[in-house]
């Protein structure tokens, strides 16, 4: 395939597909003469990385996924990337808001770096113009009734970031050492079929990683919910002993 097949079979623009082989993603393609030509390792592993993308994954992230898949599998994984798409472990439906009433509950408008923050921070997804897609609904709710209770929006923000980075944190290694491994263990048996590579997972795998898959998705999840109420406890007590270890230094 020329650069220009690949772009129409996969829906992944030239200018991408470019940007992806200068990140390291993608092999150079093979020359002949001076036209490169791509093949169906190109293509499974396209695929793989548009699907990735569209879940919200970082080329960083990817590239560290792309390492540790087994040559020759990328179609398989795009597969299953399609299976488990951007819905799979959500459990409520993302809603659109305009960016600058993200502060109103505040009684402002929300600053440029503000809202830069809120851009980064990957619960937002913009959509056009000013509109985003507010991916955790209720974790936006929980930022309201902290304005009633006179906590301000940097501190919010502060505490989301905090909180956005240690679950993504958890969530990495939930992906590359639970879900990402037990694909590769089902799948490791499967024989490649080069002429249609996407068809190597068969209709009984695909049904029992989704429901082993089923069982995980609240085992994950409720790890996270059993785990902090402890851990909350915990640095509530220290963090009131050191106060008052301080306060009685102070008063000494």
């Amino acid at each position: 395939m020329t650069v220009e097949d690949l772009a129409n079979q996969t829906g992944v623009s030239v200018r991408n597909i470019r940007a992806y082989q200068t990140a390291g993603l993608l092999p150079p393609p093979r020359l002949q003469g001076r036209l490169g030509l791509y093949g169906q390792e190109h293509l499974g592993k396209l695929e793989l990385i548009r699907d990735l993308r569209q879940q919200g994954f970082g080329l960083e992230a990817i590239g560290d996924m792309l390492a540790n898949t087994p040559d020759g599998a990328w179609s398989e994984y795009s597969l299953v990337t399609h299976l488990f798409s951007k819905s799979f472990f959500t459990v409520e439906p993302a809603q659109r808001k305009a960016m600058n009433d993200m502060a109103a509950h505040w009684g402002a408008t929300a600053s440029p770096e503000q809202k830069a923050r809120l851009a980064k921070n990957g619960l937002y997804r913009p959509i056009e113009g000013d509109e985003v897609e507010m991916l955790s609904p209720s974790l936006e709710r929980i930022g309201v009734q902290l304005a009633e209770l006179g906590v301000s929006l940097d501190t919010v923000l502060d505490l989301q970031d905090e909180l956005i980075r240690h679950t993504r944190a958890i969530a990495k290694i939930y992906v590359e050492q639970l879900f990402l491994d037990l694909i590769q263990r089902m799948t490791k048996d499967t024989p490649a079929d080069a002429t249609t590579p996407s068809a190597a997972i068969d209709a009984k795998q695909i049904a029992q990683l989704h429901a082993v898959f089923e069982r995980l998705r609240p085992l994950a999840v409720g790890s996270i919910t059993a785990a902090f109420p402890v851990v909350l406890q915990q640095e509530f007590d220290n963090g009131i002993k050191k106060r008052l270890k301080t306060t009685s230094a102070k008063k000494r």
